[in-house]
């Protein structure tokens, strides 16, 4: 998560690079999000099993929402 949150800063707050539009950059980057944000339902998991439910949940919406804006949005 914190490998995420360095990189979502070094491209996309610092430089204020468009990078969204290049494949190249945007695939690894939504794999490491995708990675970081699964990364916390070990977190989660910790508190307890129905944390962990509520996490992996969450983490489905969150996945099936992504690539629906994908699809409707062509970005």
């Amino acid at each position: 998560m914190i490998a995420f949150i360095i990189v979502e800063f070094l491209v996309d707050w610092f430089p204020k690079i468009e990078f969204r539009n290049n494949l190249l950059i945007v695939i690894p980057y939504v794999m490491l999000f995708f990675g970081a944000t699964g990364g916390m339902i070990g977190v989660a998991s910790l508190a307890g099993k129905r944390w962990a439910v509520v996490t992996i949940t969450s983490f489905l919406i969150m996945a099936v929402l992504a690539f629906v804006q994908r699809q409707v949005t062509g970005m």
